[in-house]
């Protein structure tokens, strides 16, 4: 993984300043420690900062050129199968002087074109090719949207980046009032289309973009969720047997598995105790001679190290632990949100996911496994699971509510509510409203046929996972670590998104969960953990996140006087009094997070002076 960023300036008579792509490169350091490299011509300027994975030689920094000069690339990422597309291009006729992915990529790009590269690559990525003869920029951004890619388009310029800092130096950042305003309604953030930040936006996950200097630029989509919808196989896996489902689920995410631990650096995993991070751990340990594994162990009642050490004694694996305690979700504000780049208030763990990569980083390794994307593909969310106990607890109002309709009472919902939920999407894009559907619209607006699988109905493979996987890199790369993600590979996901409903979630009578009683989730992965773990973690439900310190947060008024959000929304002392007499605990919290990223991310502030201001005003009391 690393940092690239990008500017192709349309009017330029000069090359872009080196100076500037110079503090650029420093900006992304934290993506790419170790190693950084420039390119400026006439009116076009790259840089990369390089985190050193594969290959670990300079002959594999970039900017990488092809021999003849023209072409050149800056890539982030890990493409796990260029093994197998490298003897394929040799077959070609290609030659190769390193053993990288990039130069792997760039051939590839080169002889077979984009969209067949694109089409048959399997990986994470986002990359920019610059064909210098043709003035011609394309960007490239993975199915998922594993890897950040923020653009910024003008009349005078485009520029591209891993992180919105990187353009600090190009242009100014100012905070985007719809985002932002949407944010204080409930909206937990964009992760498509517009970002916080005023005329900045995500290239969506599977988008392609062609820049042509001094001409328009062409958005197009070489992947939609849809296109993971396939008859035949989903035919094909309807005439197997049960275990033969097993089987070749299992199969296909371990060979996920044994791909992504490929590197010349150190690889480990994390350990959250959970199924999903429990079977890649197991996995992996069958393959991998010395794995590192850690674990972030927020203390409190609900904590899950017992669960993370029992899975570390049965793999014979030492495990390592960092603690989060209390004072972490408000002294960790400050280095979370400078490379969340966001507000922060929908993942409080993201305060755990620093700290356990900072532990990893300081182990020498620099990469993890991780469990992410299986609750996504496999319907692990409480919501998505039945709830008997809800069900007939709501069978009197159901009741009622058929009376009332046969005598006419029933309250149709009036035009005044679909007008203010609509004008709420208005202001977040319609990103939830929509919610996988808006995973790749074409330039057209038309977003197509959605799956006829049940695998993305309610948005968890697009807005909650892109949610997640933005938590996982920014804070990951905050301590130059990269996470990995068996079960977004390609070919996992193409397996669930086909197989039947009953493979993710089944009846049974051994389930005692109170929430969920008699209900199994993510049936097919509990049955291949079965396989590798015991079973007191193949079968431990799902527990989301286990800390309600930002429920015992305490935030005193003055904290936010002569502040950001008091300067954004002009309010007087005496407005700013009132908004904080009458907001409810949850909207000063989201307050508050707008309020440290603003200070953080727009005025230029040190995240020390932050982390006085909250030391001083804001605290995590022991009880409610």
């Amino acid at each position: 993984m690393c940092g690239i960023f990008g500017i192709v300036q349309h009017r330029a008579g000069a090359p872009p300043s080196e100076e500037r792509l110079r503090e650029t490169a420093h900006r992304m350091r934290h993506r790419g420690p170790d190693g950084s490299g420039i390119f400026a011509a006439d009116g076009v300027g790259l840089v990369h900062t390089r985190l050193s994975l594969v290959d670990l030689n300079e002959r594999s920094n970039q900017p990488f050129w092809d021999d003849t000069g023209r072409y050149v690339l800056i890539y982030n990422g890990e493409l796990y199968d260029y093994g197998a597309l490298k003897s394929k291009l040799e077959g070609l006729g290609a030659r190769f002087h390193t053993t990288s992915d990039t130069e792997v990529l760039l051939a590839a790009l080169i002889r077979l074109g984009v969209e067949e590269t694109l089409k048959q690559i399997e990986g994470m990525f986002a990359f920019a090719l610059y064909d210098t003869k043709n003035e011609l920029l394309v960007l490239a951004r993975d199915r998922f949207g594993i890897k950040p890619l923020y653009v910024h388009q003008s009349d005078d310029a485009f520029l591209f980046g891993s992180t919105v800092s990187s353009m600090a130096p190009w242009i100014p950042l100012r905070a985007n009032a719809l985002t932002v305003s949407a944010f204080l309604q409930g909206f937990n953030g964009p992760v498509s289309g517009q970002s916080f930040y005023d005329g900045i936006d995500f290239v969506p996950a599977g988008g392609v973009i062609r820049v042509k200097r001094g001409g328009a630029v062409e958005r197009s989509q070489y992947f939609q969720l849809p296109d993971l919808v396939d008859p035949a196989l989903a035919e094909s896996l309807a005439r197997l047997s049960e275990r033969d489902v097993v089987d070749t689920v299992e199969q296909a995410l371990l060979a996920a598995v044994n791909s992504q631990l490929v590197a010349d650096a150190p690889v480990g995993a994390f350990c959250s105790g959970g199924v999903d991070s429990s079977l890649i751990m197991a996995m992996a340990a069958r393959s991998h001679g010395d794995l590192q594994v850690f674990h972030a162990d927020v203390e409190g009642r609900l904590s899950e190290r017992s669960a993370a050490e029992t899975l570390a004694r049965h793999l014979k694996l030492n495990l390592r632990t960092v603690a989060v305690r209390d004072h972490h979700f408000v002294d960790g504000i400050p280095a979370v949100v400078e490379h969340y780049e966001f507000p922060a208030f929908v993942h409080p763990n993201t305060v755990a996911v620093r700290l356990v990569s900072h532990l990893v980083h300081e182990h020498g390794v620099k990469a993890v496994l991780t469990g992410e994307g299986s609750d996504e593909c496999f319907m692990g969310y409480p919501w998505l699971v039945p709830n008997l106990r809800a069900s007939v607890s709501s069978i009197p109002g159901r009741i009622v509510g058929r009376m009332k309709r046969m005598v006419g009472a029933t309250r149709q919902a009036l035009p005044a509510d679909r007008d203010s939920a609509l004008a709420r999407g208005m202001v977040n894009g319609f990103e939830l409203a929509i919610g996988s559907a808006s995973y790749g619209e074409s330039e057209n607006g038309s977003a197509g046929a959605g799956p006829t699988t049940d695998f993305a109905r309610g948005g968890e493979l697009s807005y909650i996972l892109r949610l997640l996987l933005h938590r996982n890199d920014t804070q990951g790369m905050s301590a130059s670590v990269e996470s990995r993600f068996p079960f977004l590979d390609s070919r996992v996901v193409r397996l669930a998104a086909n197989l039947p409903s009953s493979y993710k979630i089944r009846f049974s009578s051994k389930v005692g969960d109170p929430e969920h009683p008699f209900y199994r989730d993510k049936w097919i992965v509990r049955q291949i953990a079965d396989r590798y773990v015991p079973a007191s973690l193949s079968r431990r439900k799902k527990l989301m996140f286990l800390t309600n310190a930002f429920e015992r947060t305490r935030i005193e008024d003055a904290f936010f006087e002569g502040g950001f959000t008091q300067e954004f929304f002009g309010l007087t002392h005496r407005r700013l009094r009132y908004l904080l007499a009458n907001a409810s605990h949850p909207l000063r919290m989201r307050l508050l997070h707008l309020e440290a990223w603003g200070k953080q991310c727009l005025r230029n502030g040190t995240p020390s002076e932050l982390a006085d201001r909250l030391a001083k005003h804001v605290k995590v009391v022991a009880s409610l």
